[in-house]
């Protein structure tokens, strides 16, 4: 070991045989290889491998934004038809169409392929938005004059609605009793298209990757 000099640079009198000043850390002569190696702060460890982590899907419920955005779209789909004369004629076909569709453009977005049971449930949601739209559609018509037209009309084919129609009691329920058949039809043949989607659908694509 060379020899160890009286004081550091600092100033501190340096015990003897000692590396380094006991007081600032700095060696007191130049490190051998060997020492350099000893004193050599450990190596880095290795970084840990990543984990990747795949995410979980959604089910399809009001709290899948995609779901909610292509039953939306299938609803609108259904209203454009019911609007065409002559393919409003089709509702039943459209309603099933639009359940059908609505798991084809689910798959193309997000690259999964839906069992038939939330493909009944996503055809469940374009039934719903699309019953809400005609609710309201009809809603407004019954209020303006063109309700009451048709009201009229349904009189004059047949004298005995006069009882209904004079009576609010009996027309809101009669109006309420039309409204659930409907919602049970419109909710039912898009959840039975949604299904028949999903069963009949082309096998997964590996590769396909989601989008949002």
């Amino acid at each position: 070991m060379p020899d160890t000099p009286e004081r550091c640079t600092c100033g501190t009198v340096v015990v003897e045989n000692a590396r380094f000043c006991h007081r600032c850390g700095r060696p007191v002569h130049e490190l051998t290889a060997a020492e350099q190696e000893e004193f050599a702060p450990p190596p880095p460890p290795p970084p840990a491998p990543a984990v990747i982590i795949t995410p979980v899907p959604l089910p399809i419920s009001f709290a899948n934004p995609i779901a909610l955005r292509v039953a939306f779209m299938m609803s609108l789909g259904i209203m454009m038809a019911e609007m065409l004369p002559v393919v409003n004629y089709l509702f039943f076909v459209w309603w099933l169409l639009a359940g059908w569709g609505g798991v084809r453009l689910y798959r193309r977005l997000t690259g999964l392929r839906l069992d038939v049971a939330s493909g009944a449930r996503l055809g469940f949601l374009t039934g719903l938005f699309a019953f809400v739209s005609m609710a309201v559609v009809f809603s407004i018509t019954m209020a303006s004059s063109t309700g009451r037209e048709m009201l009229d009309q349904m009189v004059k084919q047949d004298p005995r609605m006069s009882e209904v129609v004079n009576n609010p009691t009996m027309l809101g329920a009669v109006l309420l009793m039309v409204m659930l058949m409907v919602f049970a039809l419109v909710v039912g043949i898009c959840a039975a298209g949604g299904a028949l989607g999903a069963r009949f659908a082309p096998p997964a694509n590996p590769t396909a990757e989601p989008r949002t």
